[in-house]
């Protein structure tokens, strides 16, 4: 029996719309094999990386504020040896609105 569109045997056009199925199961095949397997992937990192990765610890192991130093400051200004310039301290907290309203 022949088709308008395929004057040809049917079966054929059956074939080959199976075998187009077949083909799209072969690809999706080795997708799902390579899911399942066990990772042998491997990782190295450059040195700068590394670098980066060592401070990041130390940063996160260091104290926030250095209180011996806190300390020291604060006996400073006790004892009247610590010099505070009250104009440079307004313009550094004027710089400071500034730059937080851009």
């Amino acid at each position: 029996m022949t088709s308008p569109i395929n004057p040809f045997n049917r079966s054929t056009a059956a074939n080959v719309g199976n075998s187009a199925v077949k083909a799209n199961e072969k690809q999706q095949a080795p997708a799902a094999k390579s899911n399942s397997s066990p990772a042998n992937d491997t990782v190295s990192l450059s040195d700068s990386s590394q670098q980066v990765i060592s401070l990041q610890q130390q940063l996160k192991n260091a104290p926030e504020v250095d209180s011996a130093k806190v300390e020291a400051i604060k006996q400073e200004i006790a004892n009247g040896n610590y010099p505070l310039d009250a104009e440079k301290i307004a313009e550094n907290m004027i710089n400071l609105e500034k730059s937080l309203l851009e």
